[in-house]
């Protein structure tokens, strides 16, 4: 089941970003800015027996995806490409996300939902580059 971010979500949003992101994790304040920001692009993935939040995805209406990250052990069930499959609805089939160079698993991910690179950004990240890729719609 898919549903919009609520505020008391936070507490389970912010173990699954730290475990997913342990370098450089999103900190309350900027979830709720985005909550607030863009409420329709804060989707979380429940599990429907016990509404347990097994991923999240923030995406702005364009679709610049923000973050996803799914529960550890949820990985490889599909819910990032269900959570993904909503923002390219929701965008009209545009979406652009930055990966860390190294993070060849999200790259992977990617260009397997049909996105390609488009370019680098140098240390985006405080320590290291961005991969840009888009997703190609002729796919």
């Amino acid at each position: 089941m898919i549903r919009k971010f609520e505020r008391k979500d936070l507490k389970e949003i912010l173990g699954i970003e730290k475990k997913s992101f342990p370098k450089t994790p999103y900190d309350e304040l900027i979830f709720l800015q985005y909550a607030e920001r863009h409420p329709d692009s804060f989707l979380l993935y429940l599990e429907e027996s016990s509404d347990k939040i097994l991923g999240y995805i923030i995406f702005q209406p364009d679709g610049h995806i923000i973050s996803i990250a799914v529960n550890l052990m949820h990985r490889r069930r599909g819910i990032g490409t269900r959570l993904m499959k909503e923002v390219l609805k929701a965008s009209y089939g545009n979406a652009l996300v930055e990966v860390r160079k190294s993070n060849t698993i999200a790259q992977k991910f990617y260009k397997k939902l049909g996105f390609i690179q488009l370019g680098s950004i140098p240390w985006f990240y405080e320590d290291e580059d961005a991969i840009v890729m888009i997703y190609d719609r002729r796919k």
